[in-house]
């Protein structure tokens, strides 16, 4: 019923307001790992630009506020709805970086843009109709999401596989797809900014140079505590390679737990994110996280295993894109004894899985995509 009134009071307002345009543009910001392309936006745009952030986006909110930037608190509310949603309703152009439901209630006028900007370059986990529990929700919810679908011009995307995803997805017309490269993916092909994390790791983590590392990023399992099988313990490392776990931020607790676990095997790096020490990672473990596709991107990818212990249970789930086994960058294993297996084979062997791999889902994240987005949809 809340979501229903709060709504109601979304869609009355921006009907009120709709009728004076702006030249506005808004960026709504619930990750703060898109500031790059936000800055390009602003050199483009000046003044124009306001970014409206989500409080888990507050660090990179107080990044653009030192730069000049416009910036603006925002959560859903009775505030947000009446001193907001006029704002944006009034924009000329919408930039979002994840699925915001108040979009579904938006009047939009017929020459404004509303662009997703996807906060992942790819896709493994199913999502929108693909999901299994979509067809659970009610009725309402599903009118609801699709109202939100409806509402986005434009897809940017780095691929036209990532299209085909979101057309599918979402149930979207394909020509709404931009394949302009993925603007987040820009600093994986910039040499300055991968010396300078590898330099910053290094530093605070010395031992570490001259070892080769294994990243094990799990996707995060939104409701699920994350636990490992009884036999993770007998996976085998070689002298000179460091297991360095790197789990979602929500699951702290369970980080310091499996580091407790198991000692001789596991470390951590809390001072530096995923994105950072994939700039130092020889082997990627990953499952059914996106993190992959960002890895695929620096030039010291060697090699990715994919440790799935529970596909089953995920697929039935969390769905996952129908077709992922084809295209997976590297062997799928279920169990230890496979996954050392894995580990030993030499990087040459995914060589080829790799570069076919970035054909189909990078193809246009070449470092430029940041400045291809704003040059189509902000031209001089």
């Amino acid at each position: 019923m809340k979501k229903t009134i709060y709504m109601w009071l979304v869609s009355l307002m921006s009907w009120l307001t709709h009728w004076h345009a702006t030249t506005q543009v808004i960026y709504l910001m619930s990750f703060a790992d898109n500031l790059t392309f936000i800055k390009q936006l602003q050199a483009r745009l000046g003044t124009q630009l306001t970014v409206y952030y989500l409080p888990a986006a507050t660090s990179g909110a107080l990044t653009l506020k030192a730069a000049g930037i416009q910036v603006v608190p925002f959560r859903d509310s009775i505030h947000f709805a009446v001193a907001g949603v006029p704002v944006i309703t009034r924009a000329a152009t919408v930039y979002c970086d994840n699925y915001y439901a108040f979009i579904g209630g938006l009047t939009k006028r017929p020459a404004q843009r509303i662009v997703q900007l996807w906060h992942a370059a790819g896709a493994i986990k199913a999502f929108g109709w693909g999901d299994p529990q979509t067809q659970q929700r009610s009725a309402a919810d599903r009118h609801r999401f699709q109202q939100v679908y409806d509402h986005f011009t434009d897809y940017v995307v780095g691929a036209a596989k990532m299209g085909d995803v979101f057309a599918t997805s979402y149930r979207v017309d394909s020509q709404r797809m931009r394949v302009l490269g993925y603007p987040r993916s820009d600093r994986y092909q910039d040499p300055a900014w991968i010396a300078q994390t590898r330099s910053a790791i290094y530093a605070a983590h010395p031992a570490w140079r001259h070892r080769r590392i294994i990243l094990y990023a799990p996707t995060y399992r939104e409701g699920v505590t994350f636990s490992l099988p009884a036999d993770f313990g007998q996976v085998q490392l070689a002298a000179d390679q460091v297991l360095v776990l790197k789990l979602h931020p929500h699951l702290q607790a369970q980080t310091a737990q499996l580091l407790a676990q198991y000692p001789n095997l596991l470390t951590t790096a809390e001072d530096f994110s995923t994105d950072d020490l994939l700039t130092v990672t020889d082997t990627l473990i990953s499952d059914y996280s996106s993190v992959i596709f960002d890895y695929a991107l620096l030039p010291n990818c060697q090699k990715m295993v994919f440790y799935v212990f529970d596909w089953q249970t995920y697929q039935q789930r969390v769905g996952l894109q129908a077709d992922f086994r084809s295209w997976a960058p590297g062997p799928l294993v279920t169990t230890v004894t496979a996954l050392n297996q894995a580990l030993a084979q030499p990087a040459t062997a995914t060589a080829t899985q790799l570069a076919t791999f970035n054909r189909l889902w990078n193809a246009h994240n070449d470092g430029q995509a940041g400045a291809r987005t704003v040059a189509y949809f902000h031209q001089k």
